[in-house]
This record gives structure tokens, C-alpha cells and sequence, in this order.
């Protein structure tokens, strides 16, 4: 099976107007969206309905089409990718016992003939919103993937909207290593990414991470806003969401069942 877990080490670093860095460890499913049938005979995944990890289409990107796969065709048809698509690695967080939250989910595009095509970064914040960030790998063929794109998304109230997003990733294999830094007119100013070592995708395996990582949506979002709150107390300046609507383009509002979005807060 081409599908797997990866353990990872996360880090974020911000470097303007205060310092703030912090690492943590957790695990996230890579799944060949050509295999999910397969998968959902493990009695602990799902599609659709409850269980301790579920995927639902709605939760992502939203084309009109019936699954995942077809979805991430139909969007990057929309931006005029035009030759046939092969295999689709997700790589995201399932819904845990029923809550879903996703920083952000990739999509690794391979062509028919398995080299890199396209990589899809679906970004979400906790407004319920999603913009997707399309990045074209057919000239990066088995090499890192650069780009740099305008960011213009309310990910967080802590950074400006007219700051830019530069990728630097690898498809995963054995390994993964993906960052995203933020920068402004002053350069990068904060640093982000996560590198994994690849698990089998088995009950056993899923269990064992399990007990380490118990409820890992639920992880994530406490993170989100404990790091919140202490970027608040080192007095970091707040932005509104309602500032500058101008600057939040090309978004997808979504309501994902059974997630909680309470406070809106992403570090």
C-alpha cells in the first residue's frame, strides 16, 4: 500500500515583532487517494460517517464533484492544468472521533507518467474558511518545489495580509520536509514546516499513534490558541478580521459537521 502515517517533529518561528518559537510532535495520515476504498476496511477509518478517523469530502476544496480526487482535477483544470493526472497524495489530519481541523492540507499531483506535475496547499484558518495555493512542479521534476505566491488570507491576526508565502517542499517518500515562511517588506520574518519519517498505514500502527497522539484535531486547535494567547500577553499587535476585505481573495467559506469553531484564533 502506498498509503502511510509520518511521524512529525512541527516547528513554528517567529522572528517580528516579538520572538516566539515552539516544536512539537504529532502524526498525519499521507493517503493515496486511488487506495481509499482499501483503506476503509481498516475498522478504525471511515468516509463519511462517524468513527475514530473519518474523511469527508466536504471538509476540503469543493468543485461539485463526488470525491477528493476528482475535486483536486476540477480545480487544477480551472487554473489550466490540461495534461492527464495520475496519482494524488493527501496529506492531512482526518477527522478525530468526529472534529476536524486542518492547518493545512497537501495535495502531491503526479502526472500519468508519476513524475511531479502540481502541489496543492489547501490553507485553512479558524473563520471556517479555505484558499487554495496552486504550484506548478512539472520543472522541478524529483526536486524541491520553490515558489512564492501573495498570501492575501486571514490565517492569522497576528501577521498583515499583504505578506507573501514561499514554499519550499519535497513529495513524500521515506521522508517528508515541507516549510512555508512568511515574509514582508523587511524579509522573512517567521518560519514554519513540519518533517516526518514515513509509518505503515495498519491497525497496529494507527493504534500505537494513536495512544501517543490521542485526539490530534483536538491538539492541534488547543495549540492554536495557547500559542494565541501568548503572542497576545507578549503584546504582539492584533488584527481584525473585518480589516480589509480587499485583501482576502479567492476564499470558500465551509461548515464542517460536528467541528467546533469557537474562538477564531491561528498563530
Amino acid at each position: 500500500m502506498k498509503s502511510c502515517l509520518y511521524l512529525c517533529d512541527i516547528y513554528h518561528d517567529r522572528r517580528r515583532p516579538r520572538v516566539h518559537a515552539f516544536r512539537y510532535r504529532m502524526f498525519t495520515f499521507c493517503i493515496d487517494l486511488d487506495e481509499w476504498d482499501r483503506l476503509v476496511q481498516n475498522p478504525l477509518i471511515s468516509e463519511n460517517r462517524y468513527a475514530l478517523y473519518s474523511l469527508r469530502v466536504e471538509d476540503h476544496l469543493d468543485f461539485g464533484k463526488a470525491t477528493v480526487k476528482e475535486n483536486v482535477t476540477a480545480f487544477l483544470h480551472s487554473r489550466g492544468f490540461s495534461q492527464p493526472i495520475g496519482r494524488i497524495q493527501m496529506l492531512t489530519n482526518l477527522r478525530t472521533l468526529g472534529y476536524q481541523f486542518n492547518p493545512v492540507t497537501f495535495y502531491f499531483v503526479s502526472d500519468a507518467n508519476g513524475d511531479p506535475a502540481a502541489i496543492v496547499a489547501e490553507v485553512a484558518n479558524t473563520f471556517n474558511e479555505q484558499k487554495l495555493y496552486s504550484i506548478d512542479a512539472q520543472s522541478h521534476r524529483h526536486q524541491r518545489v520553490r515558489d512564492v505566491q501573495d498570501k492575501h488570507f486571514y490565517i492569522s491576526p497576528f501577521s498583515d495580509l499583504d505578506t507573501q508565502l514561499h514554499f519550499n517542499l519535497r513529495f513524500p517518500d521515506d521522508a517528508l520536509d515541507i516549510h512555508i515562511h512568511e515574509s514582508d517588506a523587511e524579509g522573512i520574518f517567521f518560519r514554519s514546516g513540519m518533517r516526518g519519517k514515513r509509518r505503515e498505514l495498519c491497525t497496529r500502527e494507527l493504534l500505537l499513534q494513536t495512544l501517543r497522539f490521542p485526539a490530534v484535531t483536538l491538539q492541534v486547535i488547543a495549540a492554536i490558541h495557547w500559542h494565541a494567547l501568548l503572542l497576545f500577553l507578549k503584546k504582539v499587535p492584533v488584527r481584525a478580521k473585518s480589516d480589509h476585505p480587499e485583501l482576502q481573495t479567492h476564499t470558500r467559506h465551509y461548515l464542517p459537521r460536528r467541528s467546533a469553531s469557537s474562538n477564531k484564533l491561528v498563530v
